[in-house]
């Protein structure tokens, strides 16, 4: 009969390293979050790309910045349905439109 039987001290480590590991994804879930709530704010994006938004001229290297970091807020902004050029200057910045439900 073969029986697998951890030494204490060896199970005490294993205990300590799926501890760590746990406290870390949620520490970095959080700020994920953070930051994520931290990038929406429509007037940001409006000062950096509000011409391009409306006409769909090309965008200046901010405006493409601004766009990315807030990819996954431009859905959430009831603006967007007056901002014919979004898809025009999202092209010209190389960050495909997000999807909108």
């Amino acid at each position: 009969m073969c029986s697998f039987i951890m030494k204490p001290a060896t199970s005490a480590i294993v205990i300590v390293g799926v501890v760590a590991m746990v406290a870390m994804v949620v520490l970095l879930s959080g700020q994920v979050q953070v930051a994520e709530a931290a990038n929406c704010d429509v007037n940001v994006l409006l000062d950096a790309c509000g011409e391009q938004l409306k006409e769909g001229g090309m965008p200046t290297t901010k405006c493409c910045g601004i766009l990315e970091e807030q990819e996954t807020c431009i859905c959430k902004y009831p603006e967007r349905q007056g901002w014919p050029g979004i898809i025009k200057i999202s092209g010209f910045c190389h960050h495909p439109f997000p999807p909108c439900a």
